[in-house]
């Protein structure tokens, strides 16, 4: 069967199968004919019978001359491989006898004191808007170091504050386990200011409410509740990826701003306290583990990563903290 011939008996197959999208199958099918094109010029009227893991790490190669990413690269062989099997070369797969393309992993990104700064003064400036919402989202992120998960499933309950400490209990975190976060000032003030606002958005709902004749909705109420409310309900994932992902593009950040690099950013200066101006010694890795609810230690250690500013730093290279 010619390689054409088979791509289109596959990409049938792959279409009949449940659990598989329209797009991954896309994906799969156009990797396989970009490869039969190259595999035509390579060994004119090859078929899947005759081909050899030497094709494939010559396939291989010439992606990585031509610069494609790594994980472009992995996907392909995945394609090739799976295309492999279903011509009838599961016991003898050649692609299986070629290795994938290391990905290099990249260090984490976190913002620098300057970008983090100028996050906080973005929401500053929305606070007569929205109520101290978006100050409060980003610096308990920052400062606390919750997933973005974690975040939307707050409950009005799950943050203690009082004048002098704090604490954030996350009930369910990955993997369903809790634990406990301190709150820092930088944190406390901007969410003590929040939950203010919080308590009257909990009393307009139970005034609208009660003229219709109706409960108010619980996720409104005070004191149980969710923590954030946008302005239909809870706020969900992606209400805190977008207010985030605003506040990045108000501060002028080079690349798109999400939760995830703020929390970044709470590892980051808890591990390297000088980079931000702080003068105290850095945190252990077993704590960091802790507060950021890692299962497994080596997580922790990617955030000990250098980054390229952070070995010039190191080198004595002035920074934008000088």
């Amino acid at each position: 069967m010619d390689l054409d011939t088979s791509i289109a008996t596959w990409e049938q197959a792959l279409s009949r199968e449940s659990g598989r999208s329209a797009a991954t199958v896309q994906q799969y099918v156009g990797d396989a004919r970009r490869f039969a094109a190259w595999l035509q010029s390579h060994a004119p009227g090859s078929t899947l019978a005759d081909l050899t893991p030497g094709d494939v790490r010559d396939y291989r190669d010439a992606l990585l001359a031509a610069g494609r990413a790594p994980t472009t690269i992995n996907r392909a062989l995945i394609s090739l491989g799976l295309l492999c099997d279903h011509a009838g070369r599961r016991d003898d797969n050649p692609v299986r006898r070629v290795d994938a393309v290391d990905e290099v992993e990249q260090a984490p990104q976190a913002l620098s004191r300057l970008e983090w700064n100028a996050v906080r003064r973005a929401a500053e400036q929305r606070v007569s808007r929205d109520h101290s919402l978006s100050l409060a989202l980003v610096c308990l992120i920052r400062y606390a170091g919750p997933r973005v998960g974690e975040v939307a499933a707050l409950q009005l309950a799950d943050v203690i504050l009082s004048a002098r400490r704090g604490t954030l209990i996350i009930r369910r975190g990955k993997g369903v386990k809790r634990r406990e976060v301190p709150l820092i000032v930088e944190a406390r003030e901007p969410l003590q200011d929040y939950l203010n606002e919080r308590r009257r958005t909990a009393e307009r709902w139970a005034q609208r409410s009660s003229a219709r004749g109706e409960r108010a909705p619980a996720w409104a109420g005070w004191p149980d509740g969710h923590l954030f409310l946008g302005q239909r309900g809870p706020l969900t994932e992606r209400g805190v990826r977008l207010i985030v992902a605003q506040l990045g593009q108000a501060a002028r950040l080079e690349q798109p701003l999400s939760p995830h690099q703020l929390r970044h950013t709470f590892a980051t200066a808890l591990l390297d306290p000088a980079a931000y101006g702080l003068d105290r010694s850095p945190a252990t890795l077993p704590a960091v583990q802790a507060l950021l609810g890692h299962s497994d230690i080596a997580t922790t250690a990617g955030y000990t990563r250098a980054s390229p500013a952070d070995l010039a730093r190191m080198l004595g290279e002035p920074s934008e903290l000088d």
